[in-house]
């Protein structure tokens, strides 16, 4: 799959500095499809063309949308 999001670990510093390093995972979600909304939409565009080029009964490596930005959350949240 590859990282498609430019500068990603620099866009979730800034959005860990918004909302504070011990927001709960559904606040950091919100606040970075409010801060990067074209990120958010290129994540539920990618998902949406592995989804549609995989053949049935077959899986595709990415993770739906929702738990992208979990996996982003728990990733990068800092300690």
């Amino acid at each position: 799959m590859g990282c498609f999001i430019s500068r990603k670990k620099d866009k979730v510093a800034v959005v860990f500095k918004r909302v504070g390093s011990d927001a709960d995972e559904e606040t950091f979600v919100a606040a970075f499809k409010r801060l990067y909304p074209n990120d958010w939409l290129k994540i539920n565009e990618r998902w949406q063309l592995e989804e549609g080029n995989t053949l049935p009964g077959k899986k595709h490596p990415m993770q739906h949308p929702d738990v992208y930005m979990r996996e982003m959350y728990r990733n990068h949240k800092p300690r």
